[in-house]
């Protein structure tokens, strides 16, 4: 007996297709991502670690704001083509791409101790190029020593 294909569809898959808007929260690894989507939603939704990669995949969430529903999508840490290694980690990047393309909104998440980087320039683009509504968001700014750098007035005038 020939085997039938399962017609349900994993959450993620079937998230995809709503009509909610989406946002994806994009940017390099290791800037609080995953962080931030907890925080929204206000529960430990996705794992966050401070080892860089932890988040491998695109996580899909219900999230309601002001009798409002979104879709948020939480991606992996993009990184420059000659830092990945793993072919695991080539397709998590490959997947937060395509987050982006789904999107309707993008929120771009820095990390306030490096500066803006040219990997986050290069993420900016991509979502620049691809029509997508940009939200910077800085993160960690409680471990900026502030009295010793001018990293405000840097960010504002970048």
């Amino acid at each position: 007996m020939p085997l039938q294909k399962d017609k349900r569809k994993d959450s993620d898959e079937a998230a995809m297709e709503t009509d909610l808007p989406k946002i994806s929260i994009i940017g390099q690894p290791n800037v609080g991502k995953s962080s931030l989507l907890n925080a929204l939603i206000g529960q430990e939704r996705t794992i966050v670690s401070d080892i860089a990669g932890t988040t491998r995949d695109t996580i899909h969430t219900h999230y309601n704001l002001f009798n409002k529903e979104f879709m948020l999508i939480d991606t992996a840490g993009i990184r420059r083509k000659a830092k990945v290694h793993e072919d695991l980690e080539f397709y998590s990047v490959i997947r937060a791409i395509k987050a982006v393309d789904e999107s309707d909104i993008c929120m771009l998440m820095l990390d306030a101790g490096k500066g803006i980087t040219a990997q986050d320039l290069s993420i900016f683009s991509l979502a620049v190029k691809k029509g997508k509504g940009i939200v910077v968001l800085v993160n960690k700014w409680d471990l900026v020593d502030d009295k010793k750098t001018n990293t405000t007035k840097d960010y504002e005038k970048s």
